[in-house]
């Protein structure tokens, strides 16, 4: 199985390719400018693991919540490539990115609560409990406010998740890849700094 990964949620640009068991991944900072880079990188890595786009099986993608404009390109790329070649896509949740970067590169174990800022004074806040071997969602994201400087809190701002953790996640959930149109971002009910005129 040949399986794309795409991560393009916070400034890290990021793509990996699993192929025969080998990971090739392009990672780099592009603060606004994914959508400049990210087909490109894509395009590179496949040609460093010696594969045509049509032979992906898989897309996974980080799909938020995380930057507005960069969980959609990550959606937008994953559905068109997918499209195109016959593969199936995965979206898989960034705070369970974030989760698993911890778990990797901490060492931390039990309950967390993960917050990402998704507006002032406000975060996408989530909570999951890192085992030795996994992650396990115990509450998706909801918008709240919380502190951030509390040791129960890991500040998913401070992190840079990359594509190859996308895409060990989506390999624990490879059955559940779907037809592309069902590419889609994270939404977390109430994530609007909008309010009616009722409400003004």
């Amino acid at each position: 199985m040949n399986l794309l990964a795409i991560e393009t949620t916070t400034d890290i640009c990021s793509v990996a390719l699993l192929t025969d068991g080998c990971w090739f991944e392009h990672t780099r900072s592009a603060p606004r400018l994914h959508n400049r880079h990210v087909l490109a990188m894509i395009d590179n890595i496949l040609e460093a693991a010696a594969i045509a786009r049509r032979q992906i099986d898989v897309i996974a993608f980080g799909a938020g919540p995380g930057s507005f404009t960069g969980v959609r390109i990550a959606a937008a790329v994953a559905q068109g490539i997918a499209l195109a070649v016959g593969a199936r896509t995965l979206a898989v949740p960034s705070s369970t990115v974030a989760a698993e970067c911890v778990r990797r590169l901490d060492g931390r174990r039990g309950e967390i609560t993960v917050a990402r800022p998704c507006r002032p004074g406000h975060h996408h806040v989530s909570r999951f409990k890192l085992a030795q071997d996994n992650v396990d969602c115990l509450a998706f994201d909801r918008v709240a406010v919380v502190d951030t400087s509390s040791s129960a809190v890991v500040d998913a701002a401070r992190l840079a998740p990359n594509a190859r953790v996308v895409g060990r996640l989506a390999l624990g959930r490879i059955a559940e890849a779907a037809a592309p149109e069902q590419a889609l971002p994270f939404y977390v009910e109430g994530d609007s700094p909008w309010r009616s005129v009722d409400d003004a």
